[in-house]
């Protein structure tokens, strides 16, 4: 019987997040789901080996889906003790939890309508956006409201390969992402010690995002391969299922869905300050 997780595991294969962002994989819309999918029982009794499978998924791709058998909230709430504290959010409740679902939908957050999400990154109208996201699927619609991943290192590589010097993108002013009072202007892609991450966002009738005029090409062709069916990851969350995402190294976005399915989703992001803080890589290397 394997013993029920009580703290941090200290992995013998990484001596660094720098040392881990190396082994950081891109992936396209052909990564098969098994791959980064974890089938447990409850993260509230997560076993060493489960803890250590969705630590070495996370890493590897920047995300990783929880397979539960419930679709309980305090299976949500119980990845606080292994995430972080709970990031801060307008609609959240007292737990950090935000509803994702069109039941009363709230002017200039798409996320309460059932519109199309573009890929983007959670945070965005934030100086300090999260690390990590995640979303719990209480009920499925029946059509569309899949869920969309792309991969930020892919992208980098991409922008990297079309225009070769990318620094438009990685100055401070590179973009201006609005939403009614909340507004940020920041790096793109930005680098720090442990490597590069991604702030993304793009005009989707809620948001408005500005590229400086020496970052409006690149932006482009930037959001241009983020929407390409071909790089995205398209799938259903299914209920009970959880995705964790490395919220500074994947985009995420939603499919559109009729408006008289009752989609229901639960979302907590977290700063990423929890148990496993030590063990996560965030970002991605430019190799």
């Amino acid at each position: 019987m394997q013993s029920t997780f009580r703290g941090p595991i200290m992995l013998t294969l990484t001596s660094s997040h720098s040392a881990q962002a190396l082994s950081r994989q891109p992936f396209d819309g052909t990564l098969p789901l098994s791959e980064v999918t974890l089938p447990i029982r409850t993260p509230r009794t997560m076993t060493d080996d489960e803890v250590s499978g969705m630590i070495e998924t996370f890493n590897r791709y920047g995300f990783v889906i929880l397979d539960c058998e419930s679709s309980e909230r305090d299976d949500l709430l119980a990845l606080k003790t292994w995430l972080g504290n709970a990031a801060p959010h307008k609609r959240a409740d007292a737990d950090g939890v935000v509803p994702i679902n069109a039941f009363e939908p709230v002017a200039g957050h798409i996320d309460s309508s059932h519109e199309a999400h573009l890929p983007h990154t959670d945070g965005a109208f934030s100086d300090t956006p999260e690390r990590i996201i995640t979303l719990q699927c209480v009920r499925p619609s029946r059509n569309g409201g899949l869920s969309t991943l792309s991969s930020a290192k892919a992208a980098y590589r991409h922008v990297v390969a079309c225009y070769g010097d990318i620094t438009p993108l990685t100055r401070a002013d590179a973009l201006t992402i609005e939403r009614t009072t909340q507004k940020s202007t920041a790096a793109v892609f930005k680098e720090d010690d442990d490597g590069w991450s991604i702030k993304f966002r793009m005009n989707d009738g809620a948001a408005t995002a500005t590229p400086a005029p020496a970052a409006a090409d690149m932006y482009g062709s930037l959001a241009c391969f983020l929407t390409d069916p071909e790089n995205m990851l398209l799938f259903p969350l299914e209920p009970g299922q959880i995705l964790i995402g490395d919220n500074t190294a994947v985009t995420h976005g939603r499919t559109s869905y009729p408006p008289h399915q009752r989609r229901n989703m639960r979302r907590l992001n977290f700063d990423g300050r929890g148990a496993l803080a030590r063990e996560l890589v965030f970002g991605f290397s430019d190799d």
